[in-house]
Formats: structure tokens, sequence, C-alpha cells
């Protein structure tokens, strides 16, 4: 079949090399030039699952790893702290390793795309894989977006594992990414636009310097609230349908799942599987919805550990069933201080 692929990033760019693999002629439209194309996160994620989806795609993922993470320090609110042992989350090159997935493929950099273009002539299906942008689908019910921003540094030699603050209410949180030999994310997802950790780190780390500057808002409606998924023989994948957790802000691995439920639902012959894709998106995300239940009930204040318990027990079961997907401890006694804490 023919296949336009719209998005560059890591659903694209994996769903590219996976159908090109199999014969299907992919065409990829990003809306970037090649040369300011660049993945907008901090480049974390579970090395366990990482070498799954890359050893699936030709690629050995111990050439694109950065840092292994072994503790995670969460700052909280009224001065306390946490820490999560780490199991598997590092920071990778996501930037090479898309590049790499897209070595083989006719890539259209800098075309910005919209529904009905005379582009997608001829071709069979067109995936929206413009994450936030959702550029190609119609409007979900719920779309529910974080501002954020990070910066791109080096000169942080001082500072070489993982560290977060998360912000009263879970209204947003602030981040530190090690990716090796001084460099690092640095960033934070806030709804009130203040951003609380970022000027005082910079202030706290003068000789720090800053590379880039990425603006990245952060879609946190799970998948439940981002339907439709498809529009005639435009079919979302990833974060432009809600893949993305809602408690972390983190999509490259939800993205990756979905890109696989959609690879198995596609087939030459019979066409594309849209209901059972549908049914398949819901079932697997399907806890996401309780975990942006969680987030919004602690952003408005209304969130109780006693009313609500049945909704942190689902989060906490499916979480620790997925603990390998998260890259850290899953542990129910932390889980409840940081739900408290915030």
């Amino acid at each position: 079949m023919r296949i336009a692929i719209v998005g560059a990033g890591v659903a694209g760019s994996y769903l590219g090399n996976r159908l090109h693999s199999r014969g299907h002629e992919v065409e990829i439209f990003e809306a970037s030039k090649s040369q300011d194309h660049w993945p907008v996160c901090a480049w974390g994620a579970s090395r366990h699952i990482l070498e799954k989806f890359s050893s699936e795609s030709g690629l050995d993922f111990s050439k694109y790893t950065l840092h292994v993470g072994q503790r995670l320090r969460m700052d909280l609110p009224a001065e306390k702290k946490e820490y999560l042992e780490l199991k598997g989350l590092v920071t990778y090159d996501k930037k090479r390793w898309e590049q790499d997935l897209l070595k083989e493929l006719k890539v259209h950099y800098g075309q910005r795309c919209l529904p009905g273009s005379q582009l997608f002539n001829g071709f069979d299906y067109i995936l929206d894989c413009t994450g936030v942008h959702r550029s190609l689908l119609p409007k979900s019910n719920e779309n529910f977006i974080i501002p954020a921003y990070e910066y791109l540094i080096e000169n942080a030699h001082d500072l070489d594992e993982f560290y977060v603050i998360g912000y009263k209410g879970a209204r947003g949180y602030f981040w530190f990414f090690p990716l090796g030999d001084g460099m690092a994310y640095v960033g934070a997802g806030d709804i009130d636009k203040k951003y609380y950790g970022i000027s005082e780190f910079f202030n706290q780390n003068p000789k720090a310097k800053i590379l880039k500057k990425i603006g990245r808002p952060i879609r946190l409606s799970p998948p439940k609230r981002m339907q439709p998924f498809s529009h005639h023989n435009i079919i979302g994948v990833g974060e432009s349908i809600g893949c993305v957790f809602p408690l972390l802000g983190e999509g490259i691995i939800p993205s990756l799942i979905c890109s696989d439920i959609f690879l198995n639902n596609i087939d030459t012959a019979a066409g594309f599987d849209f209901k059972r894709y549908r049914d398949q998106v819901l079932k697997r995300f399907g806890y996401y919805d309780d975990v942006y239940r969680i987030v919004r009930l602690k952003m408005a204040g209304k969130l109780s550990t006693v009313k609500h318990f049945g909704l942190l027990m689902n989060m906490y079961r499916n979480m620790k069933r997925e603990e390998m997907r998260f890259g850290f401890e899953i542990n129910f006694g932390k889980m409840r201080r940081l739900v408290n804490a915030l």
C-alpha cells in the first residue's frame, strides 16, 4: 500500500521504518526544515522497552544510550523529599535514533500539511503522527494541554542524576535529565506558567550554558477523551490521539505501543480495521483515564484519598504491572506520600 505519514517524531519515524520493512511504499511529511527538526522532549524513557522497539527496527539501542539512571530525587511541597530507585530509566540520543529509523525513507522536510491537501492524492492511508498539533484529525471533545518549555544545556558537570520538583496541586513539575558529559535537559511544565525551578537552577549553576530553548506543550488528555482516532482514510497514532501518560507527561513509550497496535491492524488484503484499532487503543490505555481524573481532581483541590481510593488503587495496580515500562520502582507507600504531598 501507499502510506503517507505526517510527522517525523517517535511514532512517525518508527512506523515509517516498520511499514517500509513490510514492503509498503511510505513517504513522510515533516513540517520543520531538516536542519531545524528536533525531538521536543527530555529524551528519557525505559531502556527495557526501547531495546525491544529498537531491535524490531534493526537498531542496537546500546549505541544510543546517554545516561543510565540509578536514583531519582523528587523535591515536593513543604520541603519534603522522596527518592525512587530506578529500574532502567535512561536518557538516549533520540535525534540520532529517529534519524537512523528514517535512513531508507523518503522524507519531505519543511512540508506543512493540512486536511485535504493535494499532497495526499493516491495514498491509501494517511497517518497523523503530529503529536500535540493533531493537524489532520477533527477536534476532540476534551483537549487538555499544559504549557511547557525546556533548555538543552552544557557545563552541568556537578549534577549527574535525574531530578524533579513537583508543584503543589500537581499543577506541573520541573525536571533535570542528564545526557552525559555535562549535558542535560532542564525544563518545566506548568498550568499556571510560573515554571518554578528553572531560574533557580540557572542561579545555582551559573556555568551552565544554554544551547537550545524549546517550547513544547504537553497533552494530558488520554485516548478516551481524544476521539475520533480516524477520519476517512486519516488515522491518528501516538500523542495525536492522547497516548501520553497523564501523571508524567511522557509520550515516547505510549506512542510506540500505539504504533504497534496500528501495525497489528493493517493488512494488505483486508485493509485497515478501524474499529478493532479503536477498541484496542481504548483497552490498552484504559487506565490512563483514571490517572487523568486523579491529576485533574488534584489540580482542582478535590482529590480525597478516601473518596477516590478506588481510582488511586487502579492507578497503582496498573503501574505496578507495568513497572519495567516506567523504568522506576512502583511503591504504594511512596505513591501515597507523593499524592498527599502535592
